[in-house]
C-alpha cells in the first residue's frame, strides 16, 4: 500500500492491456488480457533476470498474477487489498488472481470469523474481483512433505486452481510453503 509503487503498477498494467488486446488471435479474434500464472511462475522465473524490486535472476515470479512478490507483503493481507485496488482490474477480462494465506490459528472461533468477514468485506467495498485463500500453516504443509501417505487428502490453492498438495511437484510445494502466512 504505497502509492507511489502502486501507481507505476498500475500505469505497467494499462499498458500491457492494451498492448495484449493489439494482436489477432490464431481464430481471427483479439486476444484478451488477464493476470494468473497457473504455477507458470515457477518455471517461467528460472528464465527471467532481476526485477527492479530484489528478485534475483532465475527466482520465481510472484505466485499469482496480482499476488505480491514473495516477503513484499509485509504490511499485511489489507494492504495487499489496497494496493490490488488501485489497479484498474477491469482492464483484465481474461480474469485475475490474488492468492492469500492465513493461518488457521487467525480464523479460529467467533473472533476469526468476525476478521474474516470484515477481510471479505473490505475485498468488497474496494471492488476487487477475485481472491482465493490458502489457510493451512508451514508446518502442516513440511510434514505432508515428509510423511504424503498421510496428508493425501490435502488441498490447497496452487495458482487458480486446486490440487492436491502431495502431487504437487517439489518446486510448487516449496513455493506454497514459502507464502507469507497472514493473521488478521
Amino acid at each position: 500500500d504505497i502509492d507511489e509503487v502502486d501507481n507505476i503498477s498500475a500505469e505497467l498494467l494499462r499498458h500491457y492491456c492494451k498492448e495484449v488486446e493489439k494482436y489477432q488471435n490464431p481464430r481471427g479474434g483479439y486476444f484478451t488480457p488477464g493476470s494468473y500464472t497457473v504455477s507458470a511462475h515457477v518455471p517461467l522465473g528460472s528464465v527471467v533476470g532481476a526485477t527492479p524490486d530484489g528478485r534475483f535472476a532465475g527466482e520465481q515470479l510472484a505466485d499469482g498474477g496480482l499476488s505480491p512478490m514473495l516477503g513484499q507483503d509485509a504490511q499485511g493481507p489489507t494492504a495487499v487489498l489496497k494496493s490490488v485496488s488501485k489497479l484498474d482490474n477491469t482492464l483484465l477480462s481474461n480474469g485475475t488472481l490474488l492468492n492469500v494465506k492465513f493461518t488457521p490459528a487467525t480464523l479460529e472461533g467467533e473472533a476469526g470469523l468476525r476478521k474474516l468477514a470484515d477481510f471479505l468485506r473490505a475485498f468488497t467495498q474496494l471492488k476487487l474481483q477475485h481472491i482465493q485463500f490458502n489457510v493451512v500453516n508451514a508446518d502442516t504443509l513440511r510434514e505432508a512433505q515428509q510423511r504424503p501417505q498421510d496428508y493425501a487428502g490435502l488441498v490447497v490453492r496452487v495458482a487458480g486452481y486446486s490440487a492436491f498438495f502431495v502431487e504437487l511437484s517439489k518446486e510448487i510445494q516449496d513455493d506454497i510453503i514459502r507464502r507469507t502466512a497472514h493473521q488478521l
